[in-house]
């Protein structure tokens, strides 16, 4: 396949990434908002958040990018084996074996719930209706771990197939079942964040299915196979031995994070949950969307030792994501008190805890942009089956988390973790860039990237120039109940997204050109 043809597939996989990524994460931004302005900034809050981190940290051992990372390449070498049906053994027995999984970290997170929360917020313990109501919202909500790990199950099997939509949609009908389970709900039960933690379940079962027709479409009904003892699940079940302790080592950043936070006054673990949020909702969309694209890539470089084109690729992803997080970044660090007093800034959500978020926001834009760059190279490391080098950085980054979060969060409180998590991230990846030179023997080509990057910088320019002067007239303290405050944010950013695909596309910035033609042809069909 030509570079030219190689480029257009790698553009349209990430497009419907980036649609699907980009509607569920706008679902979560209403999810956000929906809380924020029924719960606030408080204990009720506090305690719904890390009773969801709980089921969600245990996820990444049985799901995400370690579970697709696992079996993509898999399933790449299984396609090229002479046995017909060697891909579809697999599928059912990797399936099993997530069942089986699932069912017992779930029954043990029901079971130990109260030892679970107080690792992650160790103070509880001097409040025991603090303690006893996050316990609760933990045992209610644990099942959804089974539930995001089948979705996980289907992106790996439906992103190899070269589908990449739903997959990436269907998180958002989590986020809508918890928005709407919580308005309809919460005046029928005691405690509010009840009616959040029925409604991650039941948007946990509509995103679970969701996703079955196109399964049954492209790998027909999967079924149940117990041969464990098969090489190439055994492989699989290696990688998968691996990430779970590099998932030890990456969770214990959110263990040590959630627990500092815990310690601050409550509000704190929301405030910072809400910044968290709104990086995620900015880099989430792109720099998910470009590394579950990437993957298949990358996967078959490698197995096609073709590393012209390996290099090819992920120069290409690294510009792509640059030209779509850079501005990303301008309009955080510029705008990000706007933004943040519109989505959050109502209801019981005071203007204190707007600027605490605001604040911690922008301290986090190093993290926005590292943690892009660390999404698309860890796709690399998973492609090569290099697990040691994960686990190795990832046991740094928890180091490097835990040092400055203790060193910052008392001067600078909940900022000081944006910072600290902003430290660790940008050093992570500066030492996965090294080792990966020192592994491959090679020019990674990265220097390719320097003129494109100066050219978008230079095309941010006139963009943050427009939020400024948006910034400037409205009253953030009021939030969106001031009608204008609404009208300057979208006015403002619409504005200066035009006037940095004008200013990219006058500067010869090659993805500008890409991105628009690809959009114009969607958009004329």
């Amino acid at each position: 396949m030509s570079s030219s043809n190689r480029q257009q597939r790698f553009l349209r996989a990430f497009l419907a990434s980036v649609l699907g990524t980009g509607l569920s994460r706008v679902l979560g931004a209403v999810r956000d908002v929906v809380v924020a302005g029924w719960l606030g900034a408080g204990a009720s809050s506090d305690a719904f958040f890390i009773a969801f981190t709980v089921p969600n940290v245990f996820r990444r051992f049985v799901a995400d990018e370690g579970l697709t990372g696992a079996l993509i390449p898999a399933l790449s070498r299984a396609d090229a084996d002479p046995d017909p049906h060697a891909s579809k053994r697999l599928v059912n027995t990797v399936l099993s074996a997530l069942l089986i999984a699932n069912l017992v970290l779930c029954t043990l997170g029901v079971i130990f719930a109260e030892p679970l929360v107080l690792a992650f917020a160790w103070s509880y313990a001097e409040d025991p209706e603090q303690l006893a109501l996050t316990v609760k919202l933990t045992r209610w909500t644990f099942p959804f771990l089974g539930m995001v790990s089948l979705v996980s199950f289907f992106e790996g099997l439906l992103n190899h197939r070269g589908h990449f939509f739903t997959p990436k949609v269907a998180p958002g009908l989590v986020s809508a079942g918890m928005a709407a389970s919580l308005v309809i709900g919460a005046d029928w039960v005691d405690e509010p964040a009840l009616a959040l933690a029925v409604g991650v379940l039941v948007g946990g079962t509509a995103h679970v299915l969701v996703n079955v027709p196109m399964v049954f479409r492209l790998w027909g009904i999967p079924g149940l196979a117990l041969a464990f003892r098969d090489p190439r699940f055994r492989r699989v079940a290696t990688e998968l031995g691996k990430v779970i302790v590099i998932g030890v080592f990456a969770q214990l950043n959110i263990f040590v994070l959630r627990g500092l936070a815990s310690t601050l006054e409550y509000g704190a673990v929301t405030c910072y949950w809400n910044a968290n949020r709104v990086v995620d909702l900015a880099q989430g969309v792109i720099a998910v969307a470009i590394g579950s694209a990437l993957l298949p890539n990358i996967s078959q470089a490698v197995a096609d030792a073709a590393w012209e084109r390996f290099r090819s690729d992920l120069v290409g992803a690294f510009r792509l994501a640059s030209f779509l997080l850079l501005p990303a970044a301008m309009v955080i660090g510029v705008f990000g008190t706007p933004i943040v007093s519109v989505l959050f800034r109502h209801g019981a959500y005071s203007w204190a805890d707007a600027q605490d978020t605001s604040l911690t926001l922008r301290l986090m834009i190093p993290f926005l942009l590292a943690v892009a760059g660390m999404n698309i190279i860890k796709k690399v490391y998973f492609a090569l089956d290099d697990r040691i080098t994960l686990l190795k950085v990832g046991a740094l980054g928890v180091a490097l988390t835990a040092g400055l979060g203790f060193a910052l969060v008392g001067p600078l409180g909940v900022a000081g973790l944006g910072l600290a998590l902003s430290g660790a991230t940008v050093i992570q990846l500066g030492v996965y860039v090294i080792v990966l030179q020192r592994r491959l023997g090679e020019n990674l080509g990265l220097g390719a990237l320097v003129s494109p990057l100066l050219r978008m910088c230079l095309a941010c320019t006139p963009a943050a120039g427009v939020l400024a002067a948006a910034a400037l007239f409205g009253d953030w303290t009021l939030g969106p109940t001031y009608p204008l405050n609404l009208a300057l944010v979208a006015c403002g950013l619409a504005a200066a997204a035009i006037a940095y695909m004008a200013t990219a596309t006058a500067l010869h910035v090659r993805e500008a050109t890409l991105v628009l033609g690809r959009l114009r042809a969607r958009i004329g069909r």
